[in-house]
């Protein structure tokens, strides 16, 4: 395992768009050895990914530490990002003082502790399923009825059919210790099946029968998950979600408050680490994930608000969140409009009703494109939020590209307004231009 470890901090970074360029920095000889090596270690001791995840599926939700995702569309080693998402066929390395979170759609969360190695097999609506190759992992299941969580490592299988609460430890020799806090789960090894309920845990190893026994004392990565399942308790927001994204509410709890306007009802707007020239989707970066730009934002509580929901700005307290209506909840990459020139690349967020053009279906108020002919697509409105100071996003398209955003002249910002406010706008996401 010492070889995925060195891979994840020598593999160079992956690009966040499809427009990579060529002639890119290149690994020594002696690195592509340990890169080559590494791959050929996963491939003999991964079991063969199955079908892959819907973006919006899963994300990071927590990081501590130089953590690593080598990500199914490259295969290559980057730097993890909170609130990125994840699909099937990452993988994510922890390093030694780092500690990584990752969270389904349903409010299952996955945490990760130092020198742990996990890959994403297969997310769909019913089931996922994961493979711990060495270290730790906790999991608060959170799943409905009929679904299924699955843990594998090279010696065993576990499956949670209800919620549970529970960790897998895995020793450099494959030697694995399956706990359960809550629930019950399945284990099956080279003996055969086991049912681990609360307070026992079961060992095993490639060649030894399964032995199983009580829990003993909690220990520091036990008592800290527990204490980490406690936020996720919080329950406040709840009362002004739709029930799909209940899951959320400790993240609408600990960084925001609601507010009861006219325009749009009870409304979110966040509290922290907000200045005064702050908007929507302006603390991040557009990534290209599973064949489509996703934002990534920065802000912890960035997941929810910027993938469902519309943003609206209220002068009584500046930007504000609305949630999507009961039954209308769509997951999207990012609901913005677009301007894209030759040179530069702009957003605007869009305010509640504002339609969003996208390859594929995000729910009311939403156009797919994918087998239309944008140029035939016309759109009448103007887009509300062009009109805010501060609303409108503009960078240069190289460094679009890049991730790494630029300062831009403020009369460039004043030339896109304008193409905003007359309709100049791209249909879809910008092009690739290489």
């Amino acid at each position: 395992m010492v070889s995925i470890k060195s891979a994840a901090a020598n593999a160079g970074v992956g690009s966040p768009s499809p427009c990579k360029e060529k002639g890119g920095s290149k690994m020594k000889p002696m690195k592509i050895l340990l890169f080559g090596m590494m791959l050929f270690l996963v491939s003999n001791l991964v079991p063969a990914t199955s079908y892959a995840a819907a973006l919006g599926d899963m994300h990071l939700r927590f990081l501590e530490g130089d953590v690593q995702v080598k990500t199914a569309d490259t295969g290559e080693w980057v730097p993890a990002s909170i609130n990125m998402p994840l699909i099937a066929g990452d993988a994510v390395w922890v390093p030694e003082g780092g500690r990584a979170g990752v969270q389904q759609m349903d409010g299952t969360v996955v945490r990760l502790d130092e020198n742990t190695s996990l890959e994403i097999l297969n997310m769909t609506n019913d089931t996922s399923q994961f493979y711990l190759s060495l270290g730790r992992a906790y999991v608060n299941f959170r799943g409905r009825p009929g679904t299924l969580m699955q843990m594998d490592t090279p010696v065993s299988s576990t499956r949670a059919f209800e919620r549970a609460k529970f960790r897998v430890d895995v020793a450099e020799d494959g030697f694995t210790g399956v706990s359960v806090f809550k629930g019950n789960v399945v284990t099956e090894g080279g003996g055969g099946k086991t049912r681990v309920t609360a307070g026992n845990i079961l060992t095993l190893g490639a060649e030894t029968y399964a032995e199983l026994s009580p829990l003993g004392p909690a220990d520091d990565w036990e008592q800290w998950n527990m204490e980490m399942d406690r936020k996720l308790e919080r329950r406040y927001s709840s009362r002004y979600l739709p029930t799909e994204l209940d899951v959320y509410s400790a993240d609408f709890d600990e960084y925001g408050r609601w507010v009861n306007v006219p325009e749009y009802g009870y409304v979110w707007t966040p509290t922290v680490v907000v200045g005064a020239g702050w908007a929507p989707y302006s603390q991040g970066r557009w990534t290209w994930i599973g064949g489509e730009y996703v934002w990534v934002s920065y802000d912890p509580w960035g997941w929810a608000p910027y993938h469902y929901g519309r943003w609206g700005f209220v002068a009584s307290i500046g930007w504000c969140w609305v949630p999507p209506v009961r039954g209308g909840v769509y997951w999207g990459p990012g609901f913005v409009g677009w301007v894209s020139t030759g040179d530069y690349v702009a957003w605007v967020p869009l305010a509640p009703g504002e339609i969003y053009y996208g390859y594929g279906y995000y729910g009311p108020h939403s156009v797919n494109i994918t087998n239309i002919n944008i140029n035939t697509v016309h759109v009448t409105n103007v887009y509300r939020n062009a009109h805010v100071n501060n609303g409108i996003i503009v960078v240069n398209k190289n460094t679009f590209i890049t991730g790494r955003h630029a300062a831009v002249d403020p009369s460039v910002v004043a030339r896109v307004r304008q193409d905003f406010i007359s309709r100049k706008v791209t249909i879809g996401r910008p092009a690739c231009n290489k």
